[in-house]
């Protein structure tokens, strides 16, 4: 007998004996099927069960659901709320400089050139060019609610004991701005009548109107910053506005000692005359305001 025959038989007389009664076998390819009056019919694999991976019989399946993608825009929190009407003046300029944008464009060149160009200056004095001044007047409304509006909010920002300003004070700085600049305008006429330096007058309040122009358009953006800018604390967009204010007004001072200087003024009448209108005031006011 063949080897697989003797192999057969060996597993036939194994079963018989552990079922203890007579059995018929049957042999189905590689499986041999036992029969017997007392057991049912069942299917014994011939080749041991270890050299099979078991089949897997769980019917649940854990899944689990992904968060969709989401596109998500970086904001910040409002550290000024409640101050919209600052949104509404700082729109409205803006309105007002776009309405001289491109109609007097090369007015606006020669408004920073005239800073420091003298030449210029008196250029643009004796130029009866009326349709400029209406670029002129828009920009002094620019000036005189820009500048309010940085002052309003430098004290916001260096306010005392953290006490925050309300919308009423800027009305206050408001006026105290048109009192400051019309008072002195009209200080200045009255000491050019009784000097009888009209025409250095005139030229130099020329002079302070135009450095007043150009910083409103300078002032604008600072402002912007301060109230929009990503920022925490903007002190230092704060602090460089002041330094260019400063800046600014050295410059005049000295574009005023030039215009005075050609009516051969007395150095000590000179200073006396520049620091009790320019330099005394603004000492008066950060009295006050400290």
């Amino acid at each position: 007998m063949g080897v697989k025959n003797t192999y057969y038989q060996d597993t036939t007389m194994a079963l018989n004996q552990r079922v203890e009664v007579p059995q018929n076998v049957e042999e189905t390819g590689n499986s041999v099927q036992i029969k017997g009056p007392q057991t049912s019919r069942k299917n014994f694999s011939v080749v041991d069960s270890s050299d099979y991976i078991a089949p897997r019989t769980e019917t649940k399946l854990h899944t689990e659901l992904l968060d969709k993608p989401t596109f998500i825009l970086p904001n910040r929190e409002r550290n000024k709320p409640h101050n919209d009407w600052i949104t509404i003046i700082i729109f409205v300029a803006i309105a007002i400089i776009a309405s001289i944008r491109y109609t007097y464009a090369k007015y606006i060149q020669q408004l920073f050139l005239s800073l420091f160009n003298y030449a210029t200056s008196v250029r643009m004095l004796n130029d009866k060019n009326y349709p400029v001044f209406h670029a002129a007047f828009r920009l002094e409304i620019i000036f005189y609610i820009t500048l309010p509006l940085f002052i309003f909010q430098c004290l916001n920002l260096f306010k005392y004991e953290n006490t925050a300003f309300a919308p009423q004070y800027f009305l206050i700085i408001f006026g105290s701005v048109l009192l400051y600049f019309f008072g002195k305008k009209l200080i200045y006429l009255t000491l050019g009548l009784l000097f009888e330096t009209q025409n250095e007058t005139r030229e130099y309040l020329f002079n302070f109107d135009n450095f007043n122009r150009s910083l409103s358009l300078v002032l604008l953006p600072i402002v912007i910053l301060i109230q929009f800018a990503p920022l925490k604390s903007p002190m230092f967009i704060a602090i460089l506005g002041l330094v260019i204010l400063f800046i600014l007004n050295i410059i005049l001072l000295r574009r005023g000692a030039i215009i005075l200087l050609k009516k051969q003024f007395s150095l000590f009448y000179l200073f006396l005359y520049l620091c009790t209108l320019e330099i005394l005031p603004l000492l008066l006011i950060y009295k006050v305001v400290v």
